[in-house]
């Protein structure tokens, strides 16, 4: 099934409007994650100030320069504990995440073929596609990680930071050497955020592994650049104007700070992800349902 970029933005935006309950998995997501932060922030803290301080102590009781004494010699004491911490809580909430946004990608793939989606649609996804998402997105993150190494002769040419700070002129050449360094790994960041856009969508819409998602998602680039890259520049365009907004009128109107917080979760995420779904359902030629002919009469078939 043939639609051009306007099409698919058209439809897609009426199966978001027709399909409001797809925010459902970030909202969900988004607590989950909240709760999650509490117990993290609860057990470091916990353990910081147990370690620091030898016992558990109530901070409000301590002075600003004590706490951050305290928080300090209990992160040098249990640096292995406090890694470790972060690490799992990391990985727990990328789980989740991953599970979630299976779930929603599921839930905008039945509403593009067919119309509608329902709540059962989510958990049939994330618990088929979850777990392979969340594998995928390491591999993504190590893929990402990789481009580091264009710091590496900016780190070398520096040196000790101790020689940077007594002789800062020696080093001038080193540090620009790392300003290119970080430019080139922000290009490298740029270029494989769009070129992997439609992994996610590949893995669950056609249930591959991580590898062949990788390759399908690369693949679908290939051939649809331009869509691709247009409807990246929409979602990072919707996601620029919903945070100057919220900057904007921070300190003028708090109402309206508040509510663009919960834009995000609420129309921004569900409707990017119907989007970008339907782009992929329509690159691989598949059959999709048109809007206006659920809205049509019979007479008009």
């Amino acid at each position: 099934m043939y639609e051009d970029f306007g099409t698919i933005l058209n439809r897609g935006f009426k199966t978001w409007v027709r399909n409001i309950n797809i925010c459902i998995p970030f909202v969900l997501n988004s607590f989950v994650n909240l709760i999650l932060f509490i117990f993290f922030f609860g057990i470091l803290v916990s353990l910081l100030f147990s370690s620091g301080s030898g016992n558990v102590i109530d901070p409000t009781t301590v002075s600003n320069e004590e706490l951050y004494s305290i928080l300090l010699n209990g992160f040098s004491n249990n640096i292995p504990a406090s890694i470790a911490l972060i690490l799992a809580f990391s990985l727990l909430g990328m789980f989740f995440q991953s599970f979630f946004s299976a779930g929603a990608i599921g839930m905008a793939k039945k509403a593009s073929e067919t119309g509608d989606t329902v709540f059962s649609d989510m958990f049939r996804s994330g618990s088929k596609n979850g777990f392979r998402l969340f594998l995928t997105t390491l591999m993504i993150f190590l893929i990402f990680l990789a481009g580091i190494v264009f710091m590496v002769p900016g780190a070398l040419a520096i040196g000790d930071l101790n020689s940077l700070i007594g002789n800062p002129t020696e080093s001038l050449k080193g540090i620009g050497v790392l300003g290119i360094g970080i430019l080139l790994w922000t290009i490298y960041l740029l270029a494989l955020n769009i070129t992997l856009s439609l992994v996610p969508y590949a893995l669950v819409i056609d249930e591959l592994d991580p590898l062949d998602s990788l390759k399908a998602g690369y693949r679908f680039f290939r051939a649809n650049k331009l869509d691709v890259f247009f409807m990246w520049i929409i979602s990072i365009g919707l996601v620029f104007i919903n945070s100057f907004t919220s900057e904007f009128f921070a300190s003028r109107i708090i109402l309206v700070s508040g509510i663009t917080y919960f834009v995000p979760m609420f129309i921004l995420q569900p409707l990017t992800t119907i989007l970008w779904t339907r782009l992929y359902l329509v690159g691989e030629e598949r059959e999709l349902y048109n809007p206006y002919e659920l809205l049509s009469g019979p007479d008009e078939f």
